[in-house]
């Protein structure tokens, strides 16, 4: 009997999640998601040694395409950074609805604050809850691929022909272990004026999505920009709008004290050469307004490519070389 015991207790670690920071929460608190693709994001997720639990999943789209009511998608998510168990929140998809969590998730932060700290994983609408945890939990979370929209889960669906965008087609599902623990060194970063070319810059990094990174400003959610390095991009406004909205970011005077600026990218996701070029000469005259160190790295975003990136971790970087270009480190 007491040999019998010991195998179990030998066998029972090997049941459900791992115990190497692996452990994934498949969270979804914006627009409703193709719950076809759950299966197939899981073994995709599950093919790069990640356990994935789907207990926070419950979607009753709501009136306006949310994956549910407010109140519902707050408790998900809630119970899933509450979670012992989990290390990695990683969101099933983008859209919008994120934002209107905020009020309910900060009336819970001082019990958030004692939670084993989780990683939040995903992008575009994800912005919204990944400046909640930089600025309210001081959590590092990482801008990158949705579990939905990657190069795995794209080459899975299309094994079974459901494929539907080419959006981050191209980049793979990373290992989040090995970002937080190494960082990410990006070499093809380029300076756009004078300021970044002729020093280093080091400082925490911020941001994410343009559009929801406005949709703060003026609230108590706004991120703290003094002496940040904000990074954003986005997709689907013309560059006029983005012309627009960069003006206003120069008009703001809490952005007075930004310490610089980051660029993703803002093209779709097939642009032509005259699209890149557009949108890269609006930028570009923002550089030359700004009088800040501002960057270009049109491979973070809504491409095919979207490079992962620590939010609320350091980032350096350092342009006194003979390249063209800068380096990056950031964890």
């Amino acid at each position: 009997m007491k040999n019998l015991i010991f195998l179990l207790l030998l066998f029972i670690p090997c049941i459900g999640f791992t115990a190497n920071n692996q452990n994934i929460a498949l969270v979804s608190v914006s627009s409703a998601y193709n719950e076809q693709d759950v299966p197939l994001i899981t073994t995709a997720l599950e093919l790069k040694g990640y356990s994935v639990t789907l207990k926070y999943l419950n979607q009753v789209v709501s009136d306006f395409g949310y994956v549910n009511m407010d109140d519902e998608r707050a408790n998900a998510l809630y119970s899933a950074m509450k979670d012992p168990s989990v290390d990695i929140i990683w969101f099933v998809r983008g859209g919008a609805g994120a934002l209107n969590l905020l009020p309910q998730l900060k009336s819970k932060v001082s019990e958030l604050q004692n939670v084993k700290p989780k990683t939040i994983v995903g992008f575009s609408d994800v912005t919204a809850i990944h400046g909640f945890v930089n600025k309210y939990l001081k959590w590092r979370s990482v801008h990158g691929v949705v579990a939905s929209l990657n190069e795995d889960t794209y080459k899975l669906k299309s094994e079974k022909g459901t494929n539907s965008s080419d959006i981050n087609k191209l980049e793979p599902i990373p290992s989040i272990n090995e970002i937080l623990n190494d960082g990410v060194t990006y070499n093809n970063v380029l300076p756009l004026n004078k300021e970044a070319s002729k020093q280093k810059v080091k400082g925490e990094l911020i941001g994410g999505n343009l559009t929801l990174v406005k949709a703060t400003i003026d609230t108590e959610f706004q991120p703290d920009f003094k002496n940040k390095i904000l990074f954003i991009e986005d997709v689907g406004d013309s560059f006029r709008h983005l012309d627009r909205d960069l003006h206003h970011l120069l008009m703001m005077k809490s952005f007075k004290n930004i310490k610089a600026v980051i660029f993703g990218q803002f093209y779709s996701v097939d642009p032509t050469d005259a699209e890149r070029l557009i949108y890269k000469t609006v930028i570009q005259s923002f550089a030359e307004s700004l009088n800040k160190p501002v960057y270009y790295f049109p491979f973070s975003g809504h491409g095919m490519k979207n490079k992962p990136l620590v939010l609320g971790g350091e980032i350096s970087l350092d342009c006194q070389t003979k390249s063209n270009y800068c380096s990056a480190k950031n964890r």
